[in-house]
C-alpha cells in the first residue's frame, strides 16, 4: 500500500511542475503597454499614451498595462480611462519600477522597498490589488524573484528566455516578451517602429513555438512625422490577428492566497485522494478477514 500511496503522490508531483498556470490554448495573444504614466502638458508623449488606451477600450482589446509608480496619479483622464479598463475587464495592472531604473542596481532590500512603493501608489490611486510586475529595461535577478515574494506579487513578464510559456518558477508564474514591435535609440531617445510583416512573422513563429504570442508596445513609438502610419500599422497587426483565428486574451495573475492551483490539479488530488482512501479502506479490510474470531 506504501508503494501505491507513493507511486500517486509522486503522480501528482508530476504533473503539478509539467502543467502551465493557466493555459492559454493556441493562437493567443497578450499585449503588454509598457511605461503607461502621467506625461504632463505639454508633451508630443501625452496624446499617444491615451489613444493606445482609448482604442484598447473602444475595441475591447485585453491588456497588461506596465505603469511607471512614481509618475502616475496626477492625471485624471489618464486614471479615467484606465479605471474604465478594469471595469470592463480587459486590463491588468502592473507595477513598471518606481523610478524606472534597472533592478540589478539594487540590492535585495532597495527592490524590496522600490516594489512596495510601486504596489502601494498604484493600488491607492486605482483602488485595486496589484500582483503583477514587469522589470524596467527587462533586467532582473534573484533579487528581484525574493523582493516579488516578500510583496505577494505573483507573476512577471519581461523578456524572451528558453522554456514553456507560461512557465511557474519558485511561486511566480512568467509571461515574457516574444515579439518586438519597434526598436529603441537611447541616446536619441527615438523609437522605430518595425514592419507590419516583420511584426506578423514574430507572432508566426512564436505562435509556432509556444502557442502563444507576447507582444510588447510603447506609447512612445507611435510619435513621430509618419505618425498616422505608424498607428495604422499597429491597428493592421490587431485586425491581421482576429482575422486569422487569433485571440487576444488578458494575463491573470495567481492569487497569492491560493497559488498556482487550478481545476487540472485540484482534479487530480482529489483522484489521488480517493484512490488513497480506497487502498486504506482495502487493506484494513484485509486484514480483518486474517484475523481468527475468537469462541
Amino acid at each position: 500500500m506504501k508503494g501505491a500511496l507513493s507511486f500517486f503522490t509522486f503522480l501528482l508531483l508530476v504533473f503539478s511542475m509539467s502543467h502551465a498556470p493557466f493555459p492559454f490554448g493556441e493562437r493567443a495573444v497578450i499585449i503588454r503597454i509598457d511605461d503607461v504614466q502621467d506625461y504632463g502638458q505639454p508633451s508630443s508623449y501625452a496624446l499617444p499614451a491615451k489613444m493606445v488606451l482609448h482604442y484598447h477600450i473602444s475595441e475591447r482589446i485585453p491588456a497588461l498595462l506596465s505603469i511607471i509608480a512614481s509618475r502616475f496619479g496626477s492625471d485624471p483622464q489618464l486614471i479615467d480611462q484606465i479605471q474604465e479598463g478594469l471595469s470592463l475587464g480587459i486590463f491588468t495592472i502592473a507595477i513598471h519600477g518606481w523610478h524606472h531604473q534597472p533592478l540589478t542596481n539594487l540590492s535585495q532590500s532597495e527592490q524590496i522597498s522600490e516594489m512596495q512603493r510601486g504596489k502601494n501608489r498604484l493600488e491607492t490611486v486605482l483602488g485595486i490589488k496589484v500582483l503583477s510586475f514587469v522589470p524596467p529595461y527587462n533586467k532582473f535577478n534573484d533579487a528581484t524573484i525574493e523582493a516579488l515574494k516578500k510583496n505577494g506579487l505573483t507573476l512577471m513578464s519581461t523578456a524572451i528566455y528558453e522554456g514553456d510559456i507560461p512557465r511557474e518558477e519558485d511561486g511566480i508564474t512568467f509571461i515574457p516578451q516574444t515579439v518586438t514591435t519597434a526598436e529603441v535609440e537611447f541616446r536619441t531617445d527615438s523609437w522605430m517602429p518595425l514592419s507590419f510583416e516583420s511584426i506578423i512573422k514574430q507572432i508566426e513563429e512564436s505562435w509556432n513555438s509556444y502557442g502563444v504570442a507576447v507582444v510588447v508596445i510603447h506609447p512612445r513609438q507611435f510619435v513621430g512625422e509618419d505618425e498616422k502610419d505608424r498607428w495604422g500599422t499597429y491597428v493592421q497587426v490587431i485586425q491581421w490577428v482576429r482575422a486569422n483565428e487569433g485571440k487576444i486574451i488578458r494575463p491573470e495573475p495567481p492569487s497569492p492566497e491560493t497559488g498556482n492551483l487550478d481545476p487540472f490539479l485540484l482534479s487530480v488530488g482529489l483522484f489521488c485522494g480517493m484512490v488513497s482512501t480506497l487502498l486504506i479502506a482495502f487493506n484494513w479490510s484485509a486484514r480483518r478477514k486474517r484475523v481468527t474470531p475468537r469462541t
